[in-house]
């Protein structure tokens, strides 16, 4: 329980100290509509060789993302569309044990996303449903009470 602990805190420290995605990087880049078919769909958020955290911070549509990876395993993160377009893509080196992202939902539309963690030999994916829901004005309530 210790260990988890501090590997949160470590992080969500990581989390703080990276940039965070702003929405004009979340616009699909012009060519890119490659998505990822690897072999094994993982369960559990964790592989053999990464786990994967994702949450959502509360009362805003942001997401933090982090990832524990073997050192020596090389790994993609890309965050698409419902079209399947790469909105956002990251590449962990070898060396790289540990990534935070903290992903960036308040300026683009409502639809359907995916974030996609692969290693080539196995994957986590991860869905993301943003919709507004539009404001509506509720009737008065009264309460009465009777003897």
């Amino acid at each position: 329980m210790k260990n988890g602990l501090k590997t949160m805190m470590a992080a969500a420290c990581g989390v703080l100290m990276s940039g965070m995605i702003s929405a004009a990087t979340l616009q699909p880049k012009p060519g890119q509509s490659e998505t990822v078919k690897p072999t094994q769909e993982c369960k559990n958020n964790r592989c053999e060789t990464f786990g994967v955290g994702m949450y959502r911070i509360q009362n805003t549509l942001k997401m933090n993302l982090l990832i524990e990876k073997q050192e020596g395993e090389r790994l993609t993160v890309r965050l698409l569309n419902e079209q399947g377009q790469v909105l956002h893509e990251d590449l962990l080196t070898k060396k790289q044990k540990k990534y935070a992202r903290r992903l960036d939902f308040s300026e683009i539309k409502d639809g359907r996303y995916t974030v996609e963690i692969t290693n080539g030999q196995e994957r986590i994916v991860k869905q993301i449903n943003l919709s507004t829901q539009g404001i509506v004005e509720a009737p008065a309530r009264t309460l009465v009470a009777m003897n």
